[in-house]
């Protein structure tokens, strides 16, 4: 504390200290945004088309009798959505009596605090995508008929309507119309439908028939995400739950980074004519959809 000085090497070690306290707490804040959705880079905050294309459109190879001429091709390709990085901040401060009379409580808790908070907003503003339902590239809402990823009929997670998510996975097709094989992986579920999804997942028997009817999704690979931001948002009414397909099959939500920076970034600065730091603490993110085909809804029931 008595290095408490511009010019001193304390204020460099202070720096060092919080930047490896927020680091730390940030991978190891809980949150469930980053176990389904797919990771993205960007090097700037332009408004970014991907400049990545879809090639398809392709027709099926023909058979070359001898001799025969080789019938040319004509694929089409399609933009994919567009992305863009905002920069996310907040500010805190600390006077210099305070600082001398905290201990080492400040460095631990307070730059934290921030870094927790801001993975959390990044959570929560992906599952406001999935709750509020926005319309996306398209121009279209992100759950509706003509994409075919919303379950006609609301209910609680059971055998029927997994079947039914399955269907909708199962008759997907691409821009160009040409049938895709997307896998489903993941289950979204607030708290009041996880043990639904717990007692269909893992009871051999259909749960009530006379007959001993086999469970055709025991022991399925399908991993359970309980969501508690679902519930927070649904409120008082039903709480709606999503199927996720795995990512290498076909894409939903998309978090991208500024050059692939992962973690807050914090300055930290003093004032003229005041005693004391005052730190910024900012990070850049962006979230988009990339593809409704690798996301389906069923609306619940309470």
């Amino acid at each position: 504390r008595s290095f408490f000085n511009p010019t001193a090497a304390f204020p460099a070690i202070l720096d060092n200290a919080i930047n490896k306290n927020i680091v730390d707490i940030y991978e190891h804040t809980p949150t469930t945004f980053d176990l389904w959705t797919t990771k993205g880079t960007l090097s700037d905050f332009k408004e970014n088309k991907d400049h990545e294309y879809v090639l398809g459109g392709l027709s099926d190879f023909e058979l070359v009798p001898e001799n025969g001429e080789i019938k040319a091709d004509a694929p089409a390709t399609e933009l994919l959505p567009k992305r863009k990085l905002d920069t996310y901040a907040k500010q805190f401060t600390m006077t210099r009596q305070a600082f001398i009379n905290d201990d080492i409580g400040f460095l631990s808790t307070i730059p934290g605090t921030y870094a927790r908070k801001a993975k959390d907003t990044i959570d929560s503003q992906v599952y406001s995508i999935l709750m509020d339902d926005p319309k996306i590239f398209d121009n279209k809402k992100l759950f509706e008929t003509s994409h075919n990823n919303t379950a006609k009929t609301a209910a609680k997670p059971s055998i029927d309507s997994l079947k039914e998510m399955y269907l909708l996975m199962g008759g997907q097709k691409d821009q160009f119309g040409d049938a895709i094989t997307v896998q489903p992986k993941f289950i979204l579920v607030g708290n009041q439908n996880q043990f639904d999804v717990y007692t269909t997942l893992h009871s051999a028997q259909v749960t009530g028939s006379p007959n001993n009817d086999v469970n055709p999704f025991y022991e399925s690979p399908l991993q359970t995400i309980v969501v508690n931001k679902l519930d927070q948002k649904a409120g008082t009414g039903a709480c709606p739950w999503f199927m996720i397909a795995d990512q290498l099959t076909a894409r939903s939500i998309q978090v991208d980074y500024l050059d692939g920076n992962e973690t807050p970034t914090i300055r930290r600065m003093e004032t003229p004519g005041t005693l004391g730091f005052v730190w910024d603490i900012y990070f850049d993110w962006g979230v988009a959809v990339r593809d409704y085909r690798g996301i389906y809804k069923n609306k619940g029931l309470k």
